[in-house]
């Protein structure tokens, strides 16, 4: 099919050899296509279930509506796709017994012991709230456990404990199998009559590098051989439900990218191998998961060939930002030359440096400093790593901390709730760049300090969605050059979507120029007819 090649000098009009001057130029290939985008979401720790609950005793649907729609509605909100669903191991009804001091943290268990029945008095918020997601259109939904249920460890306790006596996983050996047959009973049972949430994906580990020996939530840890048993057995409990086809095994929610990393890809980066968290106790390994897994014919079989790695610790340095997404990237490859990433988890965590002057505690809702600095972390794993999912850590937060998307008090009264310019700044990719969109080429523009621009079209090939954020303090005019538009077709309609210290993805005017202004992130959709 022919194509042809058009210039849209920005705000916003199709010339063809137009001579803009413009400050910048972004040049777009529609034809140079990378990944396929799933989703991007965030998940329902650690206060969605309390919060519900107390809301629906009190008869305020108003509050769940709002929540709800600021999260998932593509016209009212930023439109996530995905939904990340915690799966309790029981520390809730063991209270103060379980260890961990925030309740907020403990979770209830839906299936009570091995062989019960589900409890459906549990987690009866998240489930609520899982069908308000489903409601609004999203169509990717993780059950993701932090931990076995308290009735499969070692210790009795949803985490390691002190670590004294559980050695290198608190799942004990002999209730692997149990364990993933639990999994799938939830999975069932959201899936089932009695909720009808057509969850597809259960992610049965999260970051198994840590000692989690802290008693702060549910964790567990897992060397590399105890990590492959347990997906193993939910692979076979999935095939034993008839779910293969239909329910995806999500491994390794890898803690950061540099445990991903093979040594020698960790070595390239900065001089050694990583040797955080359980991988100082002899314990076996607790590193290198993309050669493990992708690298792995049986394991890249059952995850799908794809690997799920969180983003901490790899945000406040520029050479994080870049060299390591660059070589996470490239190990994937190396692993398996058809290898999907996702980031399925991220928040403000570790010190400042040269990339970000700030830490993660001290949460303000309208810093438009933290929502710009996590604009540019989205657009780095999205053209550097390559990320085909991007999932934030938590929808609402009760903390003073920068770990959700919308804040609320304490006390998680309805009228304390507040959205957040991080909340907005994700809607710039998430409402528009929908599953099913390919990014395509838009070389060349990735300053961490003024403008970083990224592009996508829809896979009818009728819409494209191009998201820059401009970190600087200068407003950039910008022109845009179109190449591989199809012969006899054009773009037809424009519109721009703003995000700043002043506006919360509001829709602008369309005009004769693009001025993207300093400190703000902007959404152009052009329709191609």
């Amino acid at each position: 099919m022919k194509s042809k090649r058009g210039k849209i000098g920005l705000l916003l009009v199709l010339v063809f050899g137009s001579t803009v001057c413009a400050d910048l130029e972004l040049k777009i290939n529609l034809e140079e296509r990378h990944q396929e985008i799933d989703s991007f979401g965030a998940s329902d720790a650690w206060s969605i279930n309390p919060a519900i609950n107390k809301w629906s005793e009190a008869g305020d649907e108003e509050a769940i509506e709002r929540l709800a729609d600021l999260l998932f509605s593509e016209t009212k909100g930023i439109g996530l796709s995905a939904w990340r669903f915690n799966v309790g191991a029981g520390s809730f009804e063991q209270g103060k017994a379980s260890a961990i001091r925030d309740p907020y943290r403990r979770a209830e268990l839906l299936f009570p012991h091995p062989d019960s029945g589900v409890d459906t008095s549990k987690q009866a918020g998240q489930v609520r709230f899982l069908k308000e997601a489903y409601e609004r259109g999203v169509s990717e939904f993780v059950v993701f456990a932090n931990s076995s249920p308290v009735w499969a460890t070692k210790n009795g306790l949803a985490h390691p404990g002190d670590g004294a006596t559980v050695g290198s996983s608190n799942l004990a050996p002999e209730k692997v199998d149990v364990f993933a047959q639990f999994l799938v009973n939830v999975a069932e049972y959201l899936r089932g009559d009695l909720v009808g949430v057509p969850v597809n994906h259960i992610s049965p580990i999260n970051e198994p590098t840590w000692e989690w020996e802290g008693q702060s939530q549910e964790g567990n840890r897992y060397n590399v051989e105890e990590q492959k048993a347990v997906y193993r057995a939910v692979y076979r409990a999935l095939a034993e439900a008839g779910l293969s086809d239909s329910v995806h095994l999500d491994g390794a929610e890898v803690v950061e990218y540099g445990a991903a990393l093979g040594d020698s890809d960790k070595i390239e980066f900065d001089g050694k191998i990583f040797d955080g968290g359980m991988n100082k106790r002899g314990l076996g390994l607790y590193r290198n998961y993309l050669d493990e897994l992708l690298g792995d014919a049986e394991m890249r079989k059952i995850l799908g060939n794809k690997i799920s790695m969180h983003g901490y610790f790899t945000d406040a340095h520029s050479a994080r930002m870049g060299r390591l997404r660059d070589l996470t990237w490239q190990n994937a490859k190396a692993a398996s030359a058809e290898a999907k990433v996702w980031m399925s988890e991220f928040c403000i965590l570790g010190r400042a440096g040269d990339a970000r002057s700030f830490v993660g505690g001290g949460f303000d809702p309208d810093d438009m400093d933290y929502a710009l600095h996590v604009g540019k972390v989205i657009h780095r794993d999205l053209t550097r790593l390559n990320a085909s999912a991007w999932h934030w850590w938590l929808g609402l937060t009760p903390y003073d901390y920068k770990d959700g998307l919308v804040k609320i008090d304490s006390s998680l009264n309805a009228d304390s709730m507040e959205d957040s310019k991080v909340l907005w700044v994700l809607g710039n990719y998430s409402r528009f760049v929908r599953p099913g969109y390919v990014r395509v080429s838009l070389p060349g523009v990735d300053d961490l300090e003024g403008v970083m621009a990224s592009a996508y079209r829809s896979p009818e090939g009728d819409r494209l969605v191009v998201v820059v954020v401009n970190a600087g303090d200068a407003t950039e005019e910008i022109e845009l050059e179109v190449g591989g538009i199809p012969e006899g077709k054009g773009i037809v309609e424009q519109a721009i979507y703003l995000t700043n210290q002043d506006t919360d993805l509001t829709a602008d005017s369309v005009g004769d120029r693009l001025y993207v202004p300093k400190r703000s992130v902007l959404s152009l959709v052009a329709e191609i007819r």
